[in-house]
């Protein structure tokens, strides 16, 4: 996968000629996510379109943990450029609403398990990008990867949230009635917070965005 990600997939004249490319095989494979999900995202689902027999796809991938990990470098892109006027916290909320654009675009990332540290160009350039931005910020040098991390976990999660909670629904309306009969008195606290009119998901990511870029500047 690494080999791939990074342009150093070894060539070879034995063979027939590869019918496909590796990034005609990606664009396939995001296409097929965006419409289907990754659960509907399969080696044979994604060979047919192409042209190709499922065992096929396999010269040009190894499994398909490599195959959705290159698809998540292809689907993220480069991220935009830190303004150099602007101050980094500037930057950051700039950064986290890119990123959440991304995922808006492409509902499949947030549904991928994390299992370890970006390993690809165009997701080690998101974090460079931020960490950039980080280091006219008061956190400390040791602070600044966790704060990024952080920052890139806030997106995903409420990107997650915005994906099965539609906007301007609310699923609980008659849970939120029926709590008071239910808790007879019990959870007074949080049944107040729930009858009182809230804003969407949207507005609850830009508050932990602003609350989390808050909490940094005063580190």
């Amino acid at each position: 996968m690494v080999r791939l990600a990074w342009g150093l997939g070894e060539t070879t004249n034995r063979g027939p000629k590869p019918k496909q490319s590796t990034e005609r095989i990606l664009a396939a494979a995001i296409r097929l996510a965006d419409d289907e999900g990754l659960g509907g995202l399969s080696m044979a689902a994604l060979a047919k379109p192409l042209g190709l027999a499922t065992t096929a796809l396999y010269r040009y991938v190894d499994s398909k943990e490599t195959l959705i990990e290159l698809m998540i470098d292809a689907a993220v892109g480069r991220p935009p450029a830190n303004a150099p006027s602007s101050g980094w916290s500037d930057n950051a909320r700039s950064w986290a609403l890119a990123l959440m654009d991304v995922y808006a675009g492409h509902p499949w990332l947030s549904d991928v398990v994390i299992t370890g540290m970006p390993r690809t160009p165009n997701n080690l350039e998101w974090i460079e990008s931020l960490l950039e931005s980080l280091a006219d910020s008061p956190l400390a040098e040791s602070e600044r990867l966790s704060a990024a991390l952080m920052l890139q976990g806030t997106v995903r999660s409420y990107a997650a949230m915005m994906r099965s909670l539609p906007e301007g629904a609310d699923a609980n309306a008659s849970f939120i009635e029926l709590l008071p009969t239910l808790g007879a008195g019990a959870y007074p606290r949080f049944i107040a917070e729930l009858q009182r009119e809230r804003g969407t998901v949207s507005d609850e990511f830009q508050f932990a965005l602003d609350t989390t870029i808050r909490g940094l500047a005063a580190s």
